[in-house]
């Protein structure tokens, strides 16, 4: 899990396919200079994460000692932004009415995916998120500046932690979002989709006020990646190729076995064996060559005689 040292007690992390167990992190180098949400955060963390394609993710979030932030009608809220794009939020407050109840406890939470209106009574529509490959579209100039807008806040899951206070209940509905599944080759550097959508109980959404005005208590950011690419910025080793194995040191035959020795002086005097035998082999038939290497008289019989007829 994420942790800011300058706020203790609360945690954010990824998990992927539903695990119980929190996705491995990596300090960036390089953090985002401009956020998707508005607003300063009085604490912040970039970490690295490896994306998988085809793999569903979900946000999951930690308070402790929260008594400091959840009194009464106050608490904290929670929103997800995913390549720029507004995801989900969730309100977390006590049910307790005494600080002294409150302190001590631990509230947590998960966000799976994107909230959007169903049409169904009673029904809200969840698609979670998902890590999917981008089609690159050759194209430029006008599609290049209009992909570009979208793509400044390609490959980051940002999550910012607030103080609200509610109000009330409200009728906002969540707006329906398209993903793009095309940009162009030159600001294209990865892509978030949704994976497949499914009906969940209606969600309430609070009408809130924030004490402190646009000023976020802390926002997280995780910057998704492939595995390739954070090999290739020495995040992550690469794979050793085998060309550049090591080659296999010599062995020493102090270290082997009595057996081992036995059986390798056995091969060595059966090589030697062979190799006696294949030199007399050779001797004799160099000796068959020189004599098959003498070429016969050759005549042929006329009226008159035999005539020689080799030179």
């Amino acid at each position: 899990m994420a942790v800011i040292d300058s706020l203790l007690g609360v945690k954010v992390s990824i998990r992927l396919n539903g695990s119980k167990e929190d996705c491995a992190e990596y300090d960036d180098p390089k953090p985002p200079q401009t956020p998707a949400s508005c607003g300063a955060a009085t604490h912040s963390i970039s970490k690295i994460i490896e994306s998988q394609d085809d793999t569903n993710f979900s946000v999951h979030y930690e308070f402790k000692d929260a008594q400091r932030w959840l009194k009464s009608r106050r608490g904290l809220g929670v929103a997800i932004y995913v390549d720029g794009n507004f995801a989900d939020g969730n309100y977390v407050r006590s049910t307790l009415s005494n600080e002294a109840g409150i302190q001590g406890q631990v509230f947590r939470g998960c966000i799976e995916g994107k909230i959007e209106a169903s049409t169904k009574p009673g029904k809200d529509i969840l698609k979670p998120f998902k890590f999917t490959k981008i089609i690159q579209v050759e194209e430029g100039g006008a599609r290049v500046t209009e992909d570009l807008k979208v793509v400044k806040h390609l490959g980051n899951i940002e999550i910012i932690i607030y103080r609200a206070e509610i109000r009330g209940h409200t009728d906002w509905k969540p707006d329906n979002i398209t993903s793009k599944t095309e940009l162009a080759e030159k600001a294209m550097k990865g892509k978030n989709f949704f994976s497949e959508e499914r009906d969940v109980p209606k969600f309430q959404w609070l009408d809130c006020t924030y004490p402190d005005g646009s000023v976020r208590l802390a926002r997280f950011i995780f910057r998704y990646k492939s595995k390739t690419a954070l090999q290739i910025e020495g995040i992550l080793p690469r794979e050793p190729s085998p060309e550049s194995s090591p080659e296999t040191q010599p062995r020493n035959a102090a270290d082997l076995p009595h057996e081992e020795l036995q059986k390798l002086a056995q091969e060595r005097l059966d090589q030697l064996a062979m190799v006696k035998l294949e030199s007399k082999v050779g001797v004799k038939r160099e000796a068959d060559d020189e004599i098959n290497s003498r070429m016969p008289k050759v005549y042929k019989m006329t009226t008159d005689g035999a005539i020689d007829l080799t030179e």
